[in-house]
């Protein structure tokens, strides 16, 4: 019987391990038996997504509320989905693995830049599911895994930096998703996350026009409250955050392309004034747009 949960979020296991990065949406680490911060036997439910790659020896989890066993030995993959209870049972003494953790609006982006609408609904509704002893597999995102990872380096220069994240970014989710799709595996089609998918293709349509949450509970024939339950259940975010940093990616993505001014995308976005829109985007990046603009960076 589960009796508690502790909640695990991407920046405080960023802050734990106390690792300068380039940007916190992902994070990848080397983990053994010494270094293993979860406690045995204890559950833990995160609002990210993950990939754990087993380099050597053994480990044992419990995933669901079904507490569904899975035994990771050398070669295997994890994949992880956000707001699923877990508990790590054992590890071997010569465990070793590389994991990748990334935010919900990570993953998201890659399915909004790329024009793949079905990539978040597959990823989310998918459980969290051993893939194992796939060698091909393994290796290719494996080394796609280690780009990013010595790309998020703070001493990291290279000057197509965001552009080449993406890149490794995507080809690794897409690797991942063409798995899930080549077996088959059956997607959980709940209320709640049919709801969830329709949200979210709405947005992709919408977003540069509608603002307001209300449109879309309209859109969906709900209420907004009960949207907003629903949403934060099942992404563990608020409909407003979503929409949010989609409008954010957007506007980034357009602030990096020198013939496009500060006016003209907050035009685009649909923002009242500029002075509007330069509120939002400093509020949500920390910058001025005409400062992101100035530096160039993702």
């Amino acid at each position: 019987m589960i009796k508690s949960i502790s909640l695990l979020s991407m920046n405080e296991l960023i802050e734990q391990f106390t690792t300068i990065v380039k940007t916190k949406d992902y994070f990848i680490f080397d983990t053994n038996h010494n270094n293993l911060s979860l406690k045995l036997e204890s559950y833990y439910k995160a609002d990210y997504f993950g990939v754990i790659m087993v380099m050597e020896g053994s480990c044992d989890y419990n995933i669901g509320v079904e507490e569904t066993a899975y035994h990771l030995s050398k070669g295997d993959i994890l994949f992880c989905v956000p707001s699923e209870i877990f508990r790590v049972n054992a590890i071997s003494d010569d465990y070793n693995a590389k994991q990748i953790f990334f935010s919900v609006d990570y993953i998201s982006v890659a399915g909004y830049n790329y024009k793949s609408n079905d990539i978040l609904k597959s990823l989310s509704n998918n459980p969290s599911n051993v893939i194992q002893q796939k060698e091909s597999l393994f290796r290719r995102l494996l080394f796609h895994i280690q780009e990013l990872q010595q790309l998020n380096k703070p001493e990291t220069t290279h000057y197509y930096f965001a552009e080449m994240i993406w890149h490794h970014f995507s080809l690794m989710i897409y690797e991942i998703n063409n798995y899930f799709k080549e077996t088959n595996l059956a997607p959980n089609t709940s209320r709640e996350e049919e709801l969830t998918t329709a949200f979210f293709s709405l947005v992709r349509t919408h977003f540069k026009e509608h603002h307001d949450v209300q449109f879309y509970a309209d859109q969906l024939f709900v209420t907004r409250k009960y949207l907003s339950r629903i949403i934060k259940k099942t992404m563990s975010q608020t409909p407003r955050d979503i929409i949010n940093q989609v409008l954010l990616i957007e506007a980034k993505l357009l602030l990096k392309n020198t013939a496009i001014s500060i006016n003209e995308v907050t035009v685009i976005l649909n923002f009242s004034n500029q002075a509007v829109f330069s509120k939002f985007f400093k509020k949500h990046s920390g910058k001025t747009p005409s400062l992101y603009k100035k530096n160039d960076l993702f």
